[in-house]
């Protein structure tokens, strides 16, 4: 997998599960995904060692894996988006088309 692709998976598993990790590590993790900081960067503004941030990233990643492992949320909120596009895609009444509408925006 690719760092873009790698790094958008994160960040939309990050934004899934962030309140499920620690503080700690769902601010490195925002630090070094969203705003793209450097290792180094994040460990200066947090005086601590390069590696302690690693680890923190590291960690932070096996738990977003292992919560879309088992609880598969990410997955189910693409196969909602994919079946809301096939709506789409059959011109469904205005009425329905507004359905759908609201909850692609409530999806994303």
């Amino acid at each position: 997998m690719d760092d873009l692709i790698k790094t958008v998976l994160y960040n939309e598993l990050l934004n899934l599960y962030q309140d499920l990790l620690t503080a700690t590590q769902k601010d490195i993790l925002i630090d070094y995904f969203a705003y793209d900081l450097s290792l180094g960067e994040i460990a200066t503004n947090r005086n601590v060692s390069r590696s302690a941030i690693e680890d923190a990233i590291r960690k932070g990643l096996n738990k977003l894996e292992n919560l879309e492992e088992n609880l598969h949320l990410l997955k189910k909120k693409q196969d909602i988006l994919e079946n809301i596009k096939q709506i789409k895609q059959q011109k469904p009444s205005n009425e329905i088309a507004s359905l759908v509408e609201n909850i692609e925006r409530i999806i994303k």
